[in-house]
């Protein structure tokens, strides 16, 4: 009887069943692989938990659905569950991954705000189910509409910073290349739950057979993920041991090994001339102006500031452009970018709220 049972499930149920055991056996094999390997690396460990726990999250929401075979019997509030998982996905992986691109980006207000509106999106939701048919799709209009509109703001923040570290130098082997690596997967993951959410919207109300090709084509974005994130983690300590051995090779070089106390001197000097004022200031450029290359250059500024190159040149020169704000508050916002080496105005206000927290404006009247 069970086996006549299981041979007469639809094909519907068949990709249900293979998305809970897909997506139970991949989160759950995240979570045991490489813990030794991440275990001192909190970005790599941060980002190794939350596809671990998107894909143990859709699997027990599948395995729901399928229990309780909620697309017969309540249509409605399986396409409740369906977005609320995509929602919380959405969320997840934001909360994860944005940090890593833009590392000051997710402040404690942002997040807060963050959250609620998908929460407020959730609660929409579930609002519509027990309404008429008329109502119940306009209100799941408006959390959608919501909904993109976030996920629209969140893919900006993300590859805008993204790109901006996709043009620095990197040191093969470092630590900065395989972050982006890992950076390189993510924005993979951004586009293929894109792509999910976009067609699922139009899926929703499609008959069955559409939802079950469309469940098959995600069983292999799920495995194409998982082999690529395990592939990151198996290859991180080589790549920590390549970039070990680089920085030994280079500091056993008497050309270019420079100690502490002269670099710091020569870095003072420097700052107090207001190199960080010109446009185009690059790593390079530094290092040789210090007679130093830019891998020891680099590790010395992330020894000693707790930051990289770009980080600590950004933070010079929202140094100097919140003392141009105070001492001459008839400055306008142009002229404080142009005189203290951003691009232009949007990257100096971008820069600042980054930092900061709010607008250069906002900043230059709390504390007139």
């Amino acid at each position: 009887m069970r086996i006549y049972a299981i041979m007469t499930l639809s094909a519907y149920s068949y990709s249900q069943i293979c998305c809970v055991v897909e997506t139970v056996v991949f989160g759950m094999a995240l979570l045991n692989i490489g813990n030794a390997k991440v275990r001192s690396t909190q970005w790599l460990k941060q980002a190794k938990w939350a596809v671990a726990l998107v894909m143990l999250m859709v699997g027990v929401f599948t395995a729901v659905q399928y229990i309780f075979n909620l697309s017969e019997r309540f249509p409605d509030r399986d396409t409740a569950l369906n977005i609320s998982m995509l929602y919380l996905v959405t969320l997840i992986l934001s909360i994860a991954f944005v940090p890593l691109a833009a590392t000051t980006h997710l402040t404690r207000m942002r997040l807060i705000v963050t959250c609620i509106v998908f929460a407020f999106c959730i609660s929409l939701v579930w609002m519509a189910v027990p309404l008429g048919t008329t109502w119940s799709h306009f209100i799941m209009a408006i959390s959608l509409s919501i909904y993109f509109i976030e996920l629209v703001r969140i893919i900006l923040v993300f590859m805008y910073n993204y790109r901006q570290l996709d043009k620095q130098e990197r040191i093969p082997g470092s630590e900065a290349d395989a972050r982006h690596m890992c950076l390189n997967l993510v924005v993979k993951c951004i586009i293929l739950l894109s792509v999910y959410a976009l067609v699922y919207i139009f899926l929703v109300l499609l008959t069955e057979n559409a939802k079950t090709i469309f469940n098959f084509l995600i069983l292999l974005m799920w495995g194409y993920l998982f082999v690529t994130f395990v592939n990151l983690i198996m290859n991180y300590n080589p790549l920590a041991e390549a970039n070990f051995q680089l920085l030994t090779k280079v500091h056993d070089d008497e050309t270019v090994h420079v100690r502490h106390p002269e670099l710091r001197a020569k870095l003072d000097s420097l700052v107090n001339d207001g190199f960080y004022k010109s446009k185009g200031v690059t790593m390079s450029s530094i290092a040789e102006q210090v007679g130093t290359n830019r891998t020891y250059l680099s590790e010395y500024i992330n020894s000693q500031y707790g930051c990289n190159f770009n980080t600590w040149l950004t933070r010079l020169r929202i140094d100097e452009a919140k003392r141009l704000l105070l001492s001459t508050p008839t400055l306008s916002l142009d002229i404080v970018a142009q005189q203290t080496g951003f691009a232009t105005k949007s990257h100096f206000m971008s820069a600042f709220k980054t930092v900061e927290g709010i607008t250069p404006g906002q900043w230059r009247q709390r504390h007139a």
